[in-house]
């Protein structure tokens, strides 16, 4: 399993390894390098990113599918603990595609598959995603992080009110719109107050699943004090 050859950065070059070999030893997190120039998703990263700092990780890797060679640069500019990946023969989704059963064009899944694998020595700890579809439904079904949202118990600078303003017209626009697509509510950039709380919120809500995982953390080894 993982038998294959992607390039990773390294002092400013990239270098081809074998995956399996590199992670060979190691307790490393995947994540998929997609949506890299969205704010939401730099916000995301962020979390993830922290994780360094609470847990005993090696390493944390953002497979990109694609020839985008930029996203090398662009992501060690904001988070040069990740290692960026690239691996242009998809190997690595495809190998999760097969077992996790995932019956989505491949190239779906290249665009939108937001998910955290963690491995031990390659084998895997856990998997944890987004859902692909219905994607609006799965987040109201979350009442314990929207009550969360709502009493402040957040990260978002935004007030209870706003807040409160903002969710109800997200509800109220959801069907109309695709949660992949993060310029569904570009109706809050009307006003500078509407971006602050789009720029708090939208992480939390388009990483509802992923972001803050508990389940993920409860997975890695605290970094003794």
């Amino acid at each position: 399993m993982l038998d294959f050859d992607v390039e990773i950065l390294v002092n400013d070059s990239l270098t081809t390894i074998n995956f399996s070999d590199y992670i060979k030893n190691k307790t490393v997190l995947v994540c998929p390098g997609i949506k890299n120039m969205d704010w939401p998703t730099l916000d995301y990263y962020r979390y993830v990113d922290s994780l360094f700092d609470s847990y005993k990780i090696d390493e944390i890797l953002l497979v990109n599918h694609t020839d985008d060679l930029f996203f090398h640069m662009h992501i060690n500019s904001h988070f040069p603990r990740l290692t960026t990946v690239t691996d242009r023969k998809q190997n690595y989704i495809k190998e999760l595609k097969h077992n996790k059963k995932m019956h989505l064009p491949q190239s779906e899944l290249v665009e939108k598959w937001a998910f955290q694998h963690l491995l031990k020595n390659g084998k895997e700890e856990g998997f944890w995603q987004q859902p692909l579809s219905n994607q609006w439904d799965h987040f109201w079904q979350k009442k314990a992080d929207i009550k969360s949202i709502l009493q402040g118990k957040t990260d978002s600078n935004a007030s209870r009110t706003q807040t409160a303003k903002v969710l109800q017209k997200l509800y109220k626009t959801h069907k109309k719109s695709n949660m992949h697509d993060f310029t569904c509510v570009n109706w809050l950039y009307i006003t500078e107050e509407g971006t602050v709380i789009l720029k708090d919120l939208a992480p939390l809500i388009y990483y509802f699943d992923l972001i803050h995982n508990k389940n993920l953390e409860s997975k890695l080894v605290l970094v003794d004090k």
